[in-house]
């Protein structure tokens, strides 16, 4: 990444003359904000790998947050937002325009009889969230404590532990709309479902979310959460580079259900399960592997690649396909 200075004669600095148009009209415009240039994205996604960002930003204030989206819109500039970087891949070319990274980290509580409203930056770690929360007297997330990212990022992907999706514990959520407008959304409003939520297909974004939590016990909490650590240690590949599933589970039908007997009686059936029976376990592209631990993680053993993740996604869709007639749909989402 460059340091800048850009004086009075800057147009005679050789790394000024480097910058791209982007970059040398964000500088000027917004000077004060914390800018870097080409920052390289597996630096900053639990996958590791990814090419640079044209331009990176870290807000936290509303109104920052917001003139910066209304430049971009003005001046037709792409621009993505950023997560905890869980969940997504980003490719090797990188991201023209500009990342933002949302980093409020606010937590209020409303007490209730007997349940609270609380009140949550969307930059705030989910971990550090529920803890907060349980260390309150209240229930409902304990499940979610394990959940890497950020509240952000769970609400845009309704994130789930098991069948427990985390927008069943939402009141309501403010974002900022695509006309420059903060304003709260209800919890039918945000039509979560199964890995999914409105914020998939709108460009509204997600600055704070209010949980509704009833009154709990500190130590039933903590035994449900040590029951989820234990469980996810046993089952994902936690020690490795990974965006988490790559993979949703299917919805179940007749013909896996005679198959399967084990999952009758659920609506789902583990994509993981399905490509481990496809015997794709340790299939790999590069240092991009199939994880032996759970099959629905792709893992990254040292020097992986976006496109190494893309080749393997698609012979993973493929052989499933072929063996059970399934269409596996993806869970993590591309940045480009």
């Amino acid at each position: 990444m460059r340091e800048l200075s850009l004086g009075n004669d800057h147009k005679a600095n050789p790394l000024y003359t480097h910058m791209t148009e982007l970059q040398r009209q964000i500088k000027t415009k917004f000077s004060e904000f914390p800018l870097e240039f080409d920052v390289p994205m597996s630096q900053k996604t639990y996958f590791k790998l990814g090419g640079p960002a044209e331009v990176y930003v870290e807000l936290a204030q509303k109104e920052q947050i917001a003139s910066l989206i209304n430049w971009c819109q003005e001046n037709h500039y792409q621009y993505h937002f950023l997560g905890g970087g869980s969940n997504i891949i980003v490719a090797d070319q990188g991201i023209a325009g500009i990342v933002i990274k949302i980093i409020n980290q606010s937590i209020e509580l409303e007490k209730k009889s007997n349940y609270a409203l609380i009140r949550v930056g969307a930059g705030m770690k989910t971990a550090l969230c529920v803890r907060k929360t349980i260390d309150e007297g209240y229930g409902g997330l304990e499940y979610f404590l394990g959940v890497p990212g950020t509240i952000g990022g769970a609400i845009y992907n309704n994130a789930h532990y098991l069948e427990d999706l985390i927008g069943a514990h939402v009141n309501r959520v403010e974002v900022l709309t695509e006309k420059g407008d903060f304003t709260w959304l209800d919890k039918e409003t945000c039509e979560f479902a199964y890995d999914s939520s409105r914020f998939q297909r709108t460009k509204e974004i997600i600055y704070q979310v209010e949980f509704l939590l009833e009154q709990g016990d500190k130590n039933e909490s903590m035994a449900m959460v040590k029951k989820a650590t234990e469980y996810r240690a046993q089952t994902q590949p936690l020690g490795l580079p990974s965006s988490g599933c790559i993979f949703q589970n299917v919805p179940n039908s007749q013909t896996l259900k005679e198959l399967f007997p084990q999952f009758k009686e659920r609506t789902h059936v583990p994509g993981g399960f399905l490509i481990d029976q496809a015997g794709l376990k340790g299939a790999h592209e590069g240092d991009i592997e199939v994880s032996e631990k759970h099959a629905a993680f792709f893992v990254n053993k040292g020097n992986g690649t976006a496109d190494q993740v893309q080749k393997l996604i698609t012979r993973v869709k493929q052989k499933v396909a072929e063996k059970f007639n399934v269409s596996l749909q993806e869970e993590v989402f591309w940045l480009k």
